[in-house]
């Protein structure tokens, strides 16, 4: 494979705008003679444009870090506390495996709407004689399900589990995007080493190796040794947060956990989330919106229609569904099964940019959800005015604009930069 169509098809399309020009480089050296003017101008641009990419980068990342050491501080301090879900200090009893529930506690029980147990019965009283013995394994049934409905809300509300997954999530998503910066450094220092070959060989010329050596004294980032001094830190910290995960409820990783979105443009952001998800349960449920209803509830087109959109999202979950509709209610409702929702055997987790989704009374009403942390400075907003702005001059600004919380492109004074057309 030709180096120019590996460089594009390594590097992350967010971060294509930034690479090495290597295509209008080598398109340079064809000429006859080559246009060495061109050549050099071009080449200057890129240094330019990937080193103002990095260092911006580099300073995002130093900032970032203050917040991650937040994150786990707020992890310790929870973790630490009586009333946290640690393995090591509580020990909570399942009514259904405790002999002494039955034997000493006469009154009937019944689920209260958030899956906690109740002891309250129109009558007030549950006989245990032999003739109901017939009963204790269904009773026990019942028992153990609100118990673990109840222990699987309760664990989702607690401090300690949702520091322990903003912390966690924030420090595998920082982890992996140190890995695509430094993968990204590397193939561009293999990009200007090539094109430089490929100039002195069209020019008769002999200044690749000066070239590089002045390369990379001036740009000693393309190595990627700071990064991965970071790095090394990143994976103490996720060391010493796994060591302080909370203990779950059984059955937890049994879970089927829903989610919904659009999808469009599909980046880093959306793999970050989906790949979260399965801290939650082992088998994942995605709806996502057909092309008519994301034109209504966006005002504008997709980039990606619904089967590529489909295609993309697909490697990350287990079951697809489709949303023909603005209100995704009734398609999720037709999805979840009462069985599920009976066992407790589900929940709800998507991105926290959006903490009142559609929809979101209902499913609280009958399962526990979560919200994970979104991948910073990454949007398919920001993608499609990189990408498909009409306006050049906008392409540019929106490359090197600062991000909102939600990774959109802003102006100067907060606004969000408008796609033209």
């Amino acid at each position: 494979m030709k180096f120019g169509r590996t460089l594009r098809e390594e590097t992350l399309k967010e971060w294509r705008f930034y690479a090495v020009d290597y295509k209008a480089l080598k398109k340079t050296l064809k000429h006859d003679p080559a246009d060495v003017d061109e050549f050099h101008r071009i080449l200057e641009n890129s240094k330019s444009k990937l080193s103002k990419f990095y260092h911006e980068k580099e300073n995002w990342a130093n900032n970032y870090m203050h917040t991650l050491e937040e994150n786990v501080g707020k992890l310790r301090e929870s973790s630490s506390r009586p009333s946290s879900t640690s393995c090591e200090i509580e020990n909570i009893i399942n009514p259904a495996e405790d002999e002494s529930f039955s034997s000493s506690n006469n009154s009937s029980v019944t689920l209260t709407e958030d899956g906690q147990i109740s002891d309250t019965t129109p009558t007030g009283v549950m006989d245990f004689s032999p003739s109901r013995n017939n009963h204790k394994k269904q009773f026990s049934s019942v028992v153990n399900a609100a118990w673990l409905k109840g222990e699987y809300r309760r664990v989702g509300r607690s401090d300690h589990f949702k520091h322990f997954i903003y912390a966690k999530k924030s420090l595998a998503t920082f982890s992996r995007e140190l890995e695509l910066l430094i993968e990204f450094l590397g193939l561009n220092q293999m990009a200007f080493s090539k094109i430089l070959k490929k100039f002195d060989k069209r020019t008769g010329q002999v200044t690749r190796d000066e070239s590089m050596e002045e390369l990379l004294e001036k740009y000693s980032y393309l190595s990627g040794a700071y990064l991965s001094s970071v790095q090394e830190h990143i994976a103490e910290l996720l060391d010493e947060v796994d060591s302080m995960k909370p203990c779950l409820p059984e059955r937890w990783e049994e879970r089927k956990v829903y989610t919904i979105g659009c999808f469009d443009l599909f980046h880093r952001g959306h793999q970050n989330v989906l790949l979260s998800l399965r801290e939650f349960g082992y088998y994942i449920v995605a709806g996502i919106h057909d092309d008519e209803s994301y034109f209504k509830l966006k005002n504008k087109y997709t980039i990606d229609n619904l089967e590529t959109r489909m295609k993309n999202v697909k490697p990350f979950v287990d079951q697809l569904y489709v949303i023909p509709s603005t209100d995704p209610l009734l398609y999720i409702q037709s999805v979840v099964s009462q069985q599920d929702i009976d066992t407790g055997s589900c929940c709800y987790a998507r991105g926290d940019d959006m903490l009142q989704f559609p929809g979101r009374e209902w499913v609280e009403s009958v399962m526990p959800v979560h919200f994970v942390p979104r991948t910073e400075s990454c949007s398919s907003t920001l993608l499609r005015t990189i990408y498909h702005a009409e306006d050049e001059s906008l392409r540019e600004k929106a490359a090197f604009a600062k991000t909102r919380y939600d990774g959109k492109p802003i102006d100067d004074d907060g606004n969000v930069l408008k796609l033209m057309g």
